[in-house]
């Protein structure tokens, strides 16, 4: 999709009437909907004037770019294939718990209400692939990572125009970690993840070691602060670029997904998120759809 198409014969009233779209190939982009609307005319006013493009209506479009922040710990395992056998057999016991709630699932196993109590900060993964700028070659070592996503980030980015051209990507400034409680949760969590890779079974039976790190060196603040600016990624999960919220609040779409401004259009996908969900994009992105075809349905039922 490469932008709007506008009713010419109305043009007071920005009615979009069609998109214009690339048959032959695909482009591959987190930030379709914000880019195609400000393409189209609708976003801040001075990206769009020094990209050439017509001014319709003049929205923070691109603004209160979120992001899950991901980093990692990770871990050599020693005893040879404890870790293809460790995910085949607790693969089986979770699925037996997760179908019948019964199972040879040592410790305590999280319910429902645990998940209630309150939003979670950190989503935390334990895996025996890479999840971080490698730093074993793979194949040549069992490894176990511990990563960990800063769910609720406080940091906000932002995107701009490149160029009137829809084939070149948008500018995109993540600001992870600018605001410093950021950059101490994550911290936080990746000092519980050594604490952890040195407890046994982990560090006894399965002879785990940490890579990555010096053993012997207690790592300061900065050291930490350092690693985490080199080693994090993102976890893939951009949204809030086009804010649902009132137009006086920075927002660009109303109550109904419609954007502000213009008539039969609107934005149906993760960037109207005005926070970011402290977890995956996909359930609640998919909770937007299954809402906006009820809007869309009510509206065409007041028409006819």
């Amino acid at each position: 999709m490469l932008n709007i198409i506008w009713d010419e014969e109305k043009k007071d009233e920005n009615v979009a009437i069609g998109v214009k779209y690339f048959y032959d190939g695909r482009i591959h982009e987190s930030f379709i909907a914000p880019r195609i609307l400000m393409l189209s005319g609708i976003g801040p006013k001075n990206n769009l004037e020094e990209n050439n493009i017509k001014v319709r209506k003049e929205l923070p479009v691109g603004r209160n770019l979120l992001e899950h922040p991901a980093c990692c710990v990770t871990a050599k395992v020693s005893v040879p294939n404890s870790t293809s056998a460790s995910q085949l057999h607790y693969s089986v016991n979770g699925f037996e718990f997760g179908m019948f709630y019964k199972g040879n699932i040592n410790g305590k196993v999280p319910s429902q209400k645990h998940f209630l109590d309150e939003r979670p900060n950190i989503q935390f993964y334990a895996n025996t692939i890479p999840l971080g700028p490698p730093l074993i070659e793979p194949g040549k070592t069992e490894i176990l990572t511990l990563l960990s996503v800063l769910n609720l980030p406080s940091s906000v980015g932002h995107l701009e125009l490149h160029s009137s051209n829809p084939f070149i990507h948008p500018k995109i400034f993540l600001n992870l970690y600018e605001k410093p409680d950021d950059l101490y949760n994550m911290m936080s969590s990746l000092k519980l993840s050594r604490e952890i890779l040195k407890q046994p079974p982990l560090s006894t039976v399965w002879g785990v070691k940490e890579v990555g790190f010096d053993i012997d060196k207690e790592m300061s603040d900065e050291d930490w602060e350092q690693y985490i600016r080199k080693m994090s990624q993102t976890s893939f999960h951009p949204c809030g670029t086009v804010k649902m919220a009132p137009e006086s609040q920075g927002g660009c779409i109303n109550h109904r997904l419609q954007v502000y401004g213009t008539k039969n259009l609107r934005v149906v996908d993760a960037s109207i998120f005005p926070t970011i969900p402290a977890g995956n994009l996909n359930a609640p992105t998919a909770m937007v759809a299954w809402k906006a075809s009820r809007l869309i349905k009510e509206d065409y039922k007041n028409k006819v």
